[in-house]
């Protein structure tokens, strides 16, 4: 059977080899779930060969996809191994299978492509660059009266400010100013009321500059500018930690989705390691970290952490982790760093 896709051959092969999503659309009476189906070969994402059947029938299924300029064409053959299809088994498979290719997987096709939209890319044919839309704030209605007053009062209180400012800065400017008439007994201006053209806390009516002998009970700031005292030795900085990583894949699962990695964690500071991190990026956001041993982890999406006790200087550390329900034959990570650096 042929199918014409409207879908690129990357997203159809998504829908072949990963567990998941093949449970979702791939459902034929008769047969055994599609989770015990064995692979038995595979071609790049081009074409992948597999065994499904049950104890009295046993059958070959070799997918192909060829790339079409409006997406791409899968091709199904299937053949048995052992066991026969009667006339009437072999329509009803037929059927199936036309419902299957025809709704189920193009639903499961239309429900990634949606997942991959950017919702906040700017529409086809928009001018280049992010689009701004200005929305006018409009104030509530019981709320712009307050906020009236609230300004007119603000406003009147500035200009208050404003006016004793000024008057306060003429009257300071004004040296010639007519001495006031001598005054016998006056008592003495208030503490921090300056007399006009005198001085703080001074009657106007001495003769002489010379200032009240009486000692002044407000102690005069020493101008003489102080030494910060020495300090007697210098704190030497702690050692810090140098951490560098390495990965390997150990093993690459070629009839199962998923792979095994190891990672080696080095010390190579002066300094221990209170705590580390190595972050792991997968190829798909819908793989999963089956097993670790060595750390812990933390998936989200398809970055995996891995934490761990502390690392002394010049020490070192290894983990294993495994990785399910990915495509077949996926050879690892994409990215792998510690502490911002990447992995070797």
């Amino acid at each position: 059977m042929d199918i014409d896709l409207e879908h690129p051959a990357e997203r159809i092969w998504r829908a072949l080899t990963e567990e998941k999503l093949l449970s979702q659309w791939l459902e034929l009476p008769g047969f055994a779930p599609v989770g015990e189906a064995e692979v038995t070969g595979i071609e790049g994402q081009r074409r992948l060969a597999m065994l499904w059947g049950n104890d009295e029938l046993s059958t070959r299924l070799v997918w192909e996809l060829s790339p079409t300029p409006d997406g791409a064409t899968l091709t199904l053959r299937q053949s048995c191994v052992y066991g026969e299809w009667e006339d009437e088994e072999r329509e009803e498979v037929r059927a199936a299978y036309d419902a299957v290719l025809h709704e189920r997987l193009p639903a499961i096709l239309d429900w990634l492509a949606f997942q991959e939209v950017d919702l906040n890319a700017p529409p086809p044919g928009s001018p280049a660059g992010p689009v701004t839309e200005v929305i006018p704030f409009v104030a509530p209605a019981d709320h712009r009266k307050p906020r009236a007053r609230w300004v007119v009062a603000l406003s009147t209180a500035g200009l208050v400010l404003v006016a004793i400012v000024v008057v306060a800065a003429l009257s300071g400017g004004n040296e010639e100013a007519p001495a006031a008439p001598p005054q016998t007994g006056a008592a003495p201006s208030p503490p921090g009321i300056s007399a006009p053209g005198g001085v703080a806390g001074l009657g106007t009516g001495a003769a002489s500059p010379t200032p009240s002998a009486s000692p002044s009970t407000t102690p005069t700031p020493s101008r003489t500018p102080t030494t910060a005292p020495t300090r007697e030795g210098t704190t030497a900085p702690a050692p810090q930690p140098v951490l560098a990583a390495a990965y390997e894949t150990t093993e690459q699962g070629l009839l199962r989705p998923g792979f095994e990695g190891e990672v080696t964690v080095r010390n190579t500071g002066k300094g221990a390691a209170t705590e580390w991190a190595v972050v792991v990026t997968l190829r798909s956001s819908v793989a999963r970290v089956t097993d670790v041993s060595g750390a812990n982890f933390r998936q989200e999406g398809s970055k995996v952490t891995f934490t761990g006790a502390p690392l002394a200087a010049a020490a070192s550390l290894t983990f294993q982790f495994e990785i399910g329900n990915s495509t077949l034959g996926d050879p690892g990570p994409t990215a792998c760093e510690v502490d911002g650096k990447p992995c070797s």
